[in-house]
């Protein structure tokens, strides 16, 4: 296969194959439920690496990297199916950022931070994380952790195509 043609597949399933039939979550189903939005940027100035993730009211789940994140684009539409949004819902509430005496950790200047911007069952929290040198605390490494699991989708199709090394190749 040429690589033009390689860059043409991946391009599409990147594209195109990221969001399959259900992908598209809806709203909350919950009764009652307030609007839920997050949008969390992870920024490591030093190295120039950036990740955004956007969890939108309307329960849609959008990611950026690179270039995108620090412009503040989520071109990235992934599945997010219920069980996940609520997996998503208990790590932040776990680790407490809803809580009403919740202080962001006063850690020493790193070149990585996150800016949080979040709001769930009507709190809201607009809040800045800096890391002890490229590492955070271990309640904001669950949620970012639960982040990459979601925005990991985005290579499913790629990395399934790949040879795995114990079969035989074609």
């Amino acid at each position: 296969m040429r690589p033009s043609s390689l860059l043409l597949l991946f391009a599409f399933m990147l594209t195109g194959g990221c969001v399959g039939p259900g992908g598209a979550a809806t709203a909350p189903s919950e009764t009652n439920q307030q609007a839920i939005k997050l949008l969390l940027l992870d920024a490591d100035g030093e190295d120039q690496r950036y990740a955004l993730y956007r969890w939108r009211a309307d329960g849609r789940f959008f990611y950026g990297g690179g270039r995108d994140a620090h412009e503040g684009e989520t071109p990235i539409e992934l599945p997010f199916p219920e069980d996940v949004r609520r997996t998503l819902t208990k790590v932040i509430e776990d680790v407490g950022w809803l809580a009403a005496d919740f202080k962001p950790s006063a850690a020493s200047e790193g070149p990585r931070l996150l800016e949080v911007d979040l709001r769930l069952r009507g709190v809201r929290r607009k809040f800045e994380l800096k890391a002890d040198g490229r590492r955070f605390d271990r309640g904001t490494t669950e949620v970012l952790e639960a982040l990459q699991a979601i925005s990991g989708q985005r290579f499913r199709g790629v990395l399934d195509g790949l040879p795995q090394a114990d079969a035989p190749s074609r």
